[in-house]
């Protein structure tokens, strides 16, 4: 029965999908000359680091949380009345992501989060469908967006940072109401600071400042695995080279990522058709070269 109303939620809410976290919105976006990744990186790190020493969050406000609850995060200063407060930098996790540079170098970015709730039902992958609500802050404490009310959102089309941290929360679960209402209960909630590359990076717009470091609290309220192409294969296995980009894994160089294309290998027989024709669970490979037919457009 809950997969069922998760399911009819979900084909209702689609239809009016938002990409507010995506990389390409309405408002107006200029782009700046670019920076060395490496190096931008190096300096951003070093001011959230700082930030994090003089700043704490309302952590006292998120404990007892009961299971439906959320609370809004509250950035400030350590100092006054709240010198006795413990800093960011003493609470948080830090998480490695691999960035490849303009020379093809990889440039380890960190991002740096709290967890408040894990919520107890599965994770989404940085390629699913995500159901949240959220803001975001600057680290000078400006909001440049929040959504109160929950919606859905492609994981990927947002930022890098954003569906990063997506996939360390699990989704609650639902239950509803008498009236028709529901609710979630258990989601995961937290935040997460980032580097502008896993944000907006040059791009320089009316609320955001280029090579801005973000601040996303994020609440997990569901989520619903994605295929994109319904090929029959999960979106986030479309991702062969693992690296959570999608528009870069192209087997048959059609400008159409596989996650899209409904013939990954373009020999004119659909995914769907050769994936596993003799339905073992397995990708066939006919030929028993090592790559299995759906990308494979020799495979006799």
């Amino acid at each position: 029965m809950k997969k069922l109303i998760r399911n009819i939620i979900y084909f209702l809410l689609t239809i009016v999908l938002f990409y507010s976290c995506s990389k390409t919105d309405d408002e107006e976006v200029e782009s700046i000359p670019l920076e060395p990744i490496s190096t931008q990186y190096v300096i951003e790190n070093d001011s959230i680091i700082e930030f994090m020493k003089t700043h704490f969050y309302n952590y006292d406000d998120f404990n007892g949380l009961s299971s439906n609850s959320t609370v809004e995060l509250i950035i400030d200063t350590i100092s006054g009345d709240n010198s006795g407060k413990t800093p960011l930098f003493d609470q948080v996790t830090t998480m490695s992501i691999d960035v490849t540079d303009e020379n093809d170098d990889v440039v380890p970015h960190n991002m740096y989060y709290i967890i408040n709730r894990e919520g107890i039902g599965e994770s989404p992958t940085v390629a699913d469908s995500v159901f949240v609500s959220y803001k975001g802050l600057t680290l000078g404490n400006k909001i440049f967006d929040s959504r109160k009310n929950p919606l859905w959102l492609d994981n990927t089309t947002v930022v890098r940072g954003f569906k990063e941290f997506n996939a360390l929360l699990k989704r609650g679960d639902i239950s509803t109401n008498s009236n028709g209402t529901y609710d979630f209960n258990n989601f995961g909630l937290g935040f997460v600071i980032m580097p502008s590359f896993l944000g907006y990076y040059e791009n320089n717009t009316a609320t955001i400042q280029a090579y801005s470091p973000l601040i996303f609290q994020v609440n997990m309220h569901t989520m619903n695995t994605a295929d994109h192409d319904a090929d029959g294969i999960n979106s986030i296995d479309e991702d062969l080279n693992g690296d959570h980009i999608f528009s870069n894994d192209d087997t048959d160089s059609d400008n159409i990522p596989n996650f899209r294309d409904r013939d990954d290998d373009g020999d004119g027989v659909l995914t769907a058709d050769e994936y596993d024709v003799d339905g073992d669970g397995v990708a066939d490979d006919t030929d028993g070269d090592g790559i299995p037919d759906y990308l494979d457009n020799d495979e006799s």
